[in-house]
């Protein structure tokens, strides 16, 4: 399309830019997104988008409870009641009850007596004793004894009272002399199921023959452990096996030390020979002759004598001084003792070493007699201790060679006790039940008999209730399933924002312009409205009037946005572009242009459809060389063979309308990206729909 074939709409000059007050500025696109989530709001806009079909379905409901109400009649019920004192528990054979226990009644005692009433088996039993024939009159050749016993299960209701020992019994059935009947007899085979179940059969000699072989058995075990601590000598193993390393050790610790002391006494009796060795030569330096008994006696005397002595001599001195005459007596005679002494000595050189030095004569001399008496009983005591270790290790021998075997035994009698004792209990309660008559039974009793067949009450709450609730719940699903799963289009302006972080210039309602699109008058017809949008296909003019408010906004802030950002060139070019043919895209462009050329100065282009690079190229020309203030172009939708993405940089700004319910999130998400990258991108929300009350869409 050449530029003088293009329409042209000449503004209004000096004319004031207008803005609605429900919408912000171009600068609001810069201001950051709210973040993402789903909230209340949003959930109570899924339901009044889908109320429709939540209501016809929770309508359906209610007429399908409806019809089960009026078509089909109450059936015929009985009642019965059982007053469950407690219940004797099993007493066969599992052997897991180590004492017999008072029983308590709880819920799952009851739950239990539940079960038994509603089993297969108790089933059928009523079944065959009442007759499929009367159970199932109409069946024919098909009836039978399972097809009998789950019909009248399904008639049987069995609930447990709370907070009471009663368990209530109901049936129904559409024959009126069968209710009462099949209650009677289920409450009669309800007793012998229940012993039954309760009682073990044959309990008593089979307990009986366990008990005594595990008496058997535990007597076995107790004789063979007993023979087993009398070899090892033990009463306790673990007592003992403790006891006897604390005696092996402590007797290996007395052997170390009397080794280390024989030791030591050895090398002192050598050493003392040794010395002796020397001192008891004559002066020839041979050995001394052997002294005779009477001169080792007379030595050992005067030993003693000088000892007593200078005992004495100690003594006065701590009470006189040396020039005493008492202490120099004493003096005296301890220097002719120790003369005699000496003489003897010297007569009989093996005397030396025979006694002791006494205190004062000189250094100490050893005494070869008493240090060879204590050799001897070291060596005496080492071989005693020696001993006392061996007989410990051989009895810790034994005890390691028979120690596993005897914690073996033990183990295995310790299980036996238990087993014997359980086995023991169970044979006790066995006896119970072998005298218990299986026509009496104590424990639970007939509270209410079963009452004559009348015509069941039926609660409407119970069918009609939750009927329509499926259907809600039903409706439910489906307009969730279609919002979060199926439909991924956009349905609110609040969407772009929350959930695509993208902001919107503007919102546009639904204003039924479907198929209908309006244009520009063509250059040179006369218009009587002054360059008013005409309708391409006979749209009437107030179609026009409800979108020009909405193209007036969108003109004023564009106006805004040039002036903020000191954009004064002409002409200012603004594309219009959508996501879809039909998203109303040209009817906002030609709106836009209409709205533009009530306050420009100078003129107003409208640019119908470019679809080739190489024509806008040729007339952008022409279009700075001209007159013009703004040029609007209506370019195609935006996809991967259009030409409005690489045309999108040349233009000062563009408008993406986004279409309510129809337009896809990830290709807004895809094209808003492509558009931004090239320029200023605006995006106006069209034909956005309201389903709730206005405070919701106030919310939303």
């Amino acid at each position: 399309m050449n530029s003088e074939n293009l329409p042209i709409l000449s503004g209004n000059n000096g004319a004031a830019l207008r803005i609605a007050e429900e919408t912000g500025p171009m600068s609001d696109f810069e201001q950051q997104p709210s973040h993402s989530g789903m909230n209340l709001y949003d959930i109570l806009f899924m339901l009044f988008r889908h109320k429709w079909k939540i209501i016809c379905l929770a309508l359906a409901g209610v007429l399908g409870a409806s019809a089960v109400f009026l078509f089909f009649p109450s059936p015929y019920e009985s009642d019965a009641k059982l007053f469950v004192r407690y219940v004797m528990d099993k007493s066969a054979v599992d052997g897991m009850d180590s004492q017999i226990k008072t029983p308590t009644l709880t819920d799952s005692v009851i739950s239990s007596e539940v079960e038994i009433l509603t089993s297969l088996d108790l089933a059928r039993e009523v079944a065959e004793a009442i007759g499929v024939d009367r159970i199932l009159p109409h069946a024919g050749p098909k009836a039978s004894l399972d097809s009998a016993s789950e019909s009248l299960l399904k008639g049987l209701d069995v609930s447990a009272v709370k907070g009471t020992n009663i368990i209530e019994l109901s049936f129904r059935s559409s024959n009126p002399k069968l209710p009462t009947l099949v209650l009677q007899e289920w409450v009669k085979r309800y007793f012998d199921k229940h012993l039954e179940v309760h009682r073990s059969t044959d309990a008593f000699e089979f307990v009986a023959k366990e008990t005594e072989a595990l008496r058997t058995q535990l007597s076995q075990t107790d004789e063979e452990l007993k023979r087993l601590k009398e070899k090892a000598g033990v009463i306790s193993l673990k007592e003992s096996r403790a006891a006897l390393a604390s005696e092996l050790g402590k007797a290996q610790e007395e052997q170390d030390g009397a080794e280390g002391e024989l030791a030591a006494q050895k090398a002192r009796v050598e050493a003392i020979e040794k010395s002796l060795s020397i001192v008891n030569k004559d002066p020839a330096g041979k050995p001394a002759q052997p002294a005779s008994p009477a001169a080792v006696e007379k030595y050992q005397s005067l030993a003693a004598q000088l000892a007593q002595l200078q005992q004495s001599e100690t003594d006065l001195l701590s009470r006189y001084t040396a020039e005493n005459r008492l202490v120099k007596v004493k003096t005296a005679q301890i220097a002719a003792i120790e003369k005699q002494r000496h003489d003897l000595e010297q007569k009989n050189p093996a005397l030396v070493g025979m006694a002791p030095a006494l205190a004062g004569s000189g250094p100490a001399r050893p005494d070869i007699l008493s240090e060879r008496a204590v050799l001897v009983g070291i060596e005496s005591r080492l071989e005693t201790l020696k001993t006392r270790v061996s007989e410990i290790q051989a009895r810790a021998k034994v005890m390691e060679e028979l120690g596993p075997r005897i914690e073996q035994l033990e183990r295995e009698q310790e299980l036996q006790e238990v087993n014997y004792k359980q086995s023991e209990a169970s044979l006790d309660k066995a006896r119970v039940d072998e005298t218990l008559d299986p026509s009496r039974i104590p424990n639970i009793s007939v509270v209410q008999t079963p009452t004559p067949a009348e015509k069941a009450k039926r609660d409407v709450k119970k069918f009609v209730f939750p009927l329509a609730g499926g259907g809600i719940a039903v409706g439910l699903g489906i307009a969730l399933l279609i919002e979060l799963v199926l439909d991924r289009s956009v349905k609110r302006s609040r969407e772009l924002e929350k959930r695509l972080q993208i902001p919107v210039l503007l919102s546009i309602p639904y204003l039924g312009l479907e198929g209908r699109r309006l244009r520009l008058p063509d250059a040179g017809q006369n218009s009587n409205s002054g360059g008013a949008l005409v309708p391409e296909e006979l749209v009437p003019s107030a179609d026009g009037e409800l979108l020009r408010p909405f193209c007036e906004a969108i003109r004023d802030r564009l106006g805004i946005f040039f002036e903020v950002n000191n954009m004064a060139h002409k002409p200012k070019l603004v594309a219009v572009t959508s996501l879809a043919a039909d998203a109303g895209a040209s009817t906002l462009a030609a709106g836009l242009a209409d709205a533009i050329s009530e306050t420009a100065e100078g003129k107003v282009l409208l640019v119908d459809k470019v679809t080739s690079p190489k024509r806008f190229y040729n007339t952008l020309t022409e279009f700075k060389r001209s007159n013009l203030d703004y040029v609007v172009f209506d370019m195609p939708p935006v996809g991967d063979v259009s030409s409005t993405v690489p045309l999108a940089g040349f233009m000062d700004t563009v408008l993406l309308v986004i279409e309510a319910e129809k337009s896809n999130r990830d290709a807004i998400k895809r094209a808003y990206a492509q558009l931004s990258a090239k320029t200023k991108v605006s995006v106006v929300f069209n034909k956005s729909r309201s389903y709730g009350p206005r405070w919701l869409e106030a919310e939303v």
